[in-house]
């Protein structure tokens, strides 16, 4: 599924080029195989939609290859989450709970792309959808040898940054 880049911001359209998308993306790629998953699609996001406060960046930090074993949700899904919260909450100045619109578009767009995610790839679980035991060295040696990463999250990091980038375009977020 390819998605154009013209991202939505706060009721404007901003034309972003494909180049800036497409760096953007190549940077997510970089740290998602040298950091964490849940980093990468998260500092893509903030990135993408212009939210430059570096402390946003820390709400993924410790969430590392499923939690290691990697029985636990896609990384990417985490970080995701927690951008679409942060978008949701731009300019608030309370809690969630003093704002049900926005935190109803929060629900609504993490169930999307849960649901989504889950429907094309399968599973939302991190071991499994990696194929690997992050807990277990051998498997992460030969894991990050072989770069398996490849056919794996780098998919799946593609799928949810343009699956969200559509959401925005499409009014959903």
């Amino acid at each position: 599924m390819e998605v154009s880049t013209n991202i939505v911001r706060q009721g404007h359209t901003n034309a972003m080029s494909d180049l800036d998308f497409e760096e953007i993306l190549t940077q997510a790629y970089k740290r998602m195989h040298r950091y964490t998953c849940a980093e990468a699609s998260l500092q893509a996001l903030l990135r993408l939609w212009e939210m430059t406060d570096p402390q946003l960046s820390w709400a993924t930090a410790g969430y590392l290859g499923g939690i290691l074993s990697g029985e636990t949700t896609c990384g990417l899904l985490i970080g995701s989450c927690a951008a679409i919260g942060f978008r949701c909450g731009q300019g608030k100045d309370s809690i969630p709970e003093d704002h049900p619109e926005s935190r109803g578009t929060a629900i609504q767009a993490v169930t999307e792309l849960y649901e989504d995610f889950k429907e094309k790839f399968g599973s939302t679980t991190c071991k499994t959808l990696s194929k690997v035991d992050f807990s277990d060295g051998e498997q992460l040696g030969e894991y990050i040898a072989e770069k398996k990463w490849k056919g794996t999250c780098d998919v799946f990091l593609g799928y949810t940054i343009r699956k969200l980038v559509s959401m925005v375009e499409d009014g959903k977020l």
